[in-house]
């Protein structure tokens, strides 16, 4: 390719970077090389005929052409470009390094550049470099902590080592004074030992204490033209090492005194040259008497041949069983151990002579116990085995053999694993020697047939290296037992009526199912609630609303899969889960489910449907955990009630809201009592034949800080619920009773009120007592006081409700019941309790006007009730047709709009002065 032309005024500079030793060109603006002399071929390896025209970028190494590109926009820019070194290409295709400069000339519109190969230069700066990281790499794997300092005691290296020995961190602290790094150095001896050294120019050697870290550490330190360097590392546990042994040696000799045997050494002349304590009260000499005897005198015969000898000498020891004489002449059953060993280059023989008098009396007591064991073992009734390290049997006893099956014969020799169906043979194998083994669960495998459930207790014998040599335990039949834990676990998992699991375990199975849960399929979780279980119960009894229970679980058993759950919380609650692939199965497995209910269940000799009401919630669509499936599904059911019941309802997040509104309700109701938010209302009853009111019906009314006015309907059965409707009922009474008597000494008139009573106040023991202390708190005599009661409470404890209420009359309390007929035991129960008042449901008022039957019906009813010594109000009388009709019947008292409406205190009061005078 041939160069471009060079302007005139470039002429000049060619003419010199000919005869220049360092690599110049001339580029153009858009880098091709115009120019290059001979230096630049011998450099790169080409010629500079070779060179002009070519792109410079083609000469680059392929990892600087983004440096390149830099270095020319730097130049166009008119910024300076001095030194830069670059990788490039020899034409041979070796990398070299160049440091280039360059400037650009916009009148000439050329770049003219020089560069120097530094390749040589590099190479050796980063040997040098390389070099120092080695050096520094000694340094820091040398084993001592090494620091220098120069002759102003500023620190100039100091490897990790010794920065973590003073808690430092190094690199910040190179050139600092080594006092200001290390100030627990200033005044101790290593200071003073390092002036020494810099001044004296001599190496030092010392041990120092390091107050700091409370360590010894050993210093060696070199004056160096330079400075100091200082090598020093840790010798606290040499030291330690040291102590130790110098009180090792004071342990020896104190042991040798005070050991347990005997121990006497000898001489290369069996000599006795020492004897500890031991051996002079064993012996009877005097340590004195002992020195210079020969070992013959002590031993009851000649033990030291010269064959013993000769095998001590070769570096054995010997393990004699001997008699040795007394210095009275009498003699001791001894086991000896005698050594040899040279101290000094002298030879010296010991012996550790031990008293076997205590354990030949010792063995012989112990065969006798042996003895004794073995016929405990025989006559224990506990299983006994003795194994061996693999696991054969060794011995058994007469109750292993009854308890398996097999004889002694047929045991002896078989392996655990034949012996057992279960065994934890290799824990045991793991187990502790030092401890026993306990409580270890087995079960035996019976020559019948059948498994034994045995509770193994033990040990496992070890020898010096800690393998296993045997294993012996007892074992005692525990069938029975597991039978009946078996039994428990059942219990305690599973509902006792209907055999269905609980609420533990649906919560356990519930979790495994969403755990397991394909992706891309559902759970669906359904809480279902009988509708009529609690009329069966009421109607019928306990007894048969179990029955009932039971047919229903029955039933949703056939109707789900094997795989599926089916579980009861409690009362006619129960829960139902499966997997499912979505909503539109969940649909069909619901409707089985009220199909089976719908079928009639024979009960006490009647035929009952029970129906019931499904909440359904799916994972993950409605919820992603256990809880909040539970959660979700309980609002749905109690929407599918709210629906109409015996139908189901799939949780919407607007039941979530209603439920929430029912909490923010429930929230507000806790505080309302204490905040004083309640007020009694009164409405009056008349008197039919005289129209005089003759009493007043107590109604509670709440003003809520929160919410405003609540209606009772919306708040009575949440209180019923919570067991807020005792505390608030306790207030209506102690506050109607003395309101009444307010009233009554104010106009001077009796007048009788009714307080309404829920089914869990009645069922509280101390309700009576509340009733007494009411009317002995308030003054108001008991028979103005009149307490209502519904159906349903008086049917839930037949015979102890009997009870209550004949306390109640005995205290001359008048007791009505409330919503007369609207419940599901009729007039059955009236002759059973002592009753005063029963109050006709509004229902019956309204449907009564105008009807001829209807009057019947009510005159009977009236005239029933009368019959029983009972008087008849009515409620809810709203017009004057229906109060001529209830007066035709020969009702007794009314109450309603078309007299009066509940009212507070202030207005009842006005109300009366008005019907008075009037």
């Amino acid at each position: 390719m041939n160069a471009p032309a060079l302007p005139a005024s470039a002429a000049d500079y060619i003419a010199h970077i000919d005869l220049a030793f360092e690599l110049m060109v001339v580029l153009d603006a858009s880098g091709r090389i115009v120019r290059a002399n001979a230096a630049a071929g011998d450099i790169l390896g080409y010629s500079p005929v070779e060179l002009a025209g070519r792109p410079v970028r083609e000469l680059l190494h392929p990892d600087e052409r983004a440096a390149l590109d830099t270095l020319t926009a730097d130049l166009l820019a008119g910024r300076p470009c001095h030194e830069r070194e670059l990788r490039w290409r020899r034409k041979d295709g070796a990398t070299i390094y160049l440091s280039l400069s360059a400037r650009w000339s916009a009148r000439a519109r050329l770049v003219y550049a020089s560069a120097r190969d530094v390749t040589t230069h590099r190479a050796a700066r980063d040997e040098l470099r390389r070099s120092r990281e080695r050096m520094n790499d000694m340094l820091e794997s040398i084993g001592d902590a090494f620091f220098a300092i120069d002759r102003d005691w500023r620190i100039t290296y100091a490897n990790r080592k010794a920065g973590a020995f003073i808690g430092v961190d190094v690199a910040p602290n190179v050139g600092r004074h080594l006092l200001e790094v290390a100030p627990a150095l200033e005044g101790t001896a290593i200071v003073e030992h390092y002036r020494r050294a810099l001044a004296s120019g001599e190496s030092g050697f010392f041990e120092a204490y390091w107050q700091p870290s409370a360590t010894w550490v050993e210093v060696r330190c070199y004056p160096t033209p330079d400075g100091l360097s200082v090598y020093f590392h840790d010798v606290t546990a040499k030291r330690v090492a040291l102590d130790a042994v110098r009180k090792s040696e004071q342990r020896f000799r104190n042991l040798f005194q005070e050991a347990g045997d005997s121990i006497v050494i000898a001489d290369a002349d069996l000599r006795i040259i020492a004897a500890n304590g031991r051996a002079c009260a064993r012996f009877g000499y005097t340590e004195d008497e002992f020195i210079g005897m020969s070992v013959s005198d002590i031993d009851g015969h000649h033990a030291y041949t010269s064959g013993m000898l000769d095998s001590l000498r070769a570096g054995q020891t010997h393990l004699l069983r001997m008699a040795k004489r007394r210095k009275d002449g009498t003699s001791f059953p001894a086991e000896v151990h005698i050594s040899r060993f040279e101290d000094g280059g002298q030879e010296y023989f010991q012996a550790i002579i031990r008293d076997l008098t205590e354990r030949e009396e010792a063995e012989r007591q112990l065969r006798a116990s042996e003895r004794r064991f073995r016929e405990v073992i025989e006559m224990t009734p506990a299983g006994y085995v003795l194994a061996s390290a693999d696991g054969r049997v060794l011995d058994v006893n007469p109750a292993l053999c009854a308890l398996s099956g097999h004889t002694r014969t047929a045991l002896l020799g078989r392996t655990l694993d034949e012996l057992f169906v279960a065994f934890p043979w290799h824990g045991l194998a793991a187990h502790d020697a030092d401890a026993p083994v306990q409580g270890v669960e087995a079960v035996l495998r019976h020559a019948q047939g059948g498994a034994v459930h045995v509770l193994f207790n033990g040990s496992v014998r070890r020898d010096p290296c800690g393998n296993v040599e045997s294993v012996t335990g007892l074992m005692s039949d525990i069938t029975d037992r597991k039978q009946a834990e078996r039994r428990l676990q059942q219990l305690a998992t599973h509902d006792t009526l209907t055999g269905l699991p609980n609420r533990a375990l649906l919560q356990e199975r519930v979790q495994r199912m969403l755990d397991e849960c394909p992706h891309g399929r559902a759970v669906a979780v359904m809480f279902l609630d009988l509708d009529r279980f609690k009329e069966v119960n009421d109607s019928f009894g306990h007894e048969l609303g179990d029955a009932l229970l039971c047919e229903v679980a029955a039933r949703l058993r056939k109707v789900m899969r094997p795989g599926d759950v089916i579980a009861r919380l409690g009362g006619d609650e129960f829960v139902v889960a499966a997997e499912c692939a979505g909503a539109q199965d969940a649909e069909v497995i619901a409707a089985k489910l009220l199909d089976a209910l719908a079928l009639p269940v024979l009960v006490g000799g009647q035929e009952v449907t029970a129906g019931g009401s499904i909440g359904i919630s799916m994972f993950p669509h409605d919820a992603g955990t256990r809880e909040l499936l539970f959660q979700t599904a309980d609002t749905a059911m109690y929407g599918a009630k709210r629906a109409g019941r015996n139908r189901y309802r799939f949780f919407e997040p607007a039941m979530t809201l209603a439920a929430q509104a029912r909490m923010a309700l429930e929230m507000a109701l806790r505080p309302a009592l204490a905040r004083a938010e309640f007020e009694l209302h009164y409405q009056p009853r008349i008197d039919l034949r005289t129209m005089n009111v003759v009493g007043i019906e107590a109604l509670i009314r709440w003003n809520s800080a929160d919410l405003g006015r609540v209606s009772p309907g919306e708040f009575i059965a949440i209180a019923e619920e919570t067991g807020l409707i005792l505390p608030i009922g306790r207030w209506v009474l102690n506050e109607a009773c003395r309101q009444t008597r307010g009233l009554i000494d104010r106009h001077g008139r009796t007048i009788r009120v009714s307080v309404n009573v829920s089914a869990r106040q009645l069922a509280q023991p101390g309700f009576v007592d509340e009733v007494r202390a009411a009317l002995a708190d308030t003054g108001l005599p008991a028979d103005c006081l009149e307490v209502e009661l519904t159906e349903s409470a008086l049917i839930e404890d037949i015979p102890r409700t009997a009870a209550m209420l004949d306390e109640l009359r005995a205290l001359g309390v008048k007791l009505a019941v409330d919503d007369f007929g609207t419940g599901y035991s009729g007039l059955a129960y009236l002759r059973r309790f002592h009753i005063d008042v029963l109050k006709l449901d509004r229902s019956f008022v309204l449907q009564a006007d105008g009807r001829i039957s209807a009057f019947d019906f009510i005159k009977a009813f009236v005239d029933m009730a009368h019959a029983l010594k009972l008087s008849v109000v009515a409620e809810g009388v709203e017009t004057a047709e229906v109060l001529d009709f209830l007066r035709a019947a020969d009702c007794d008292e009314v109450q309603g709009y078309l007299m009066a409406r509940p009212m507070p205190l202030e207005a009842l009061e006005a109300w009366l002065v008005a019907a008075t005078e009037g």
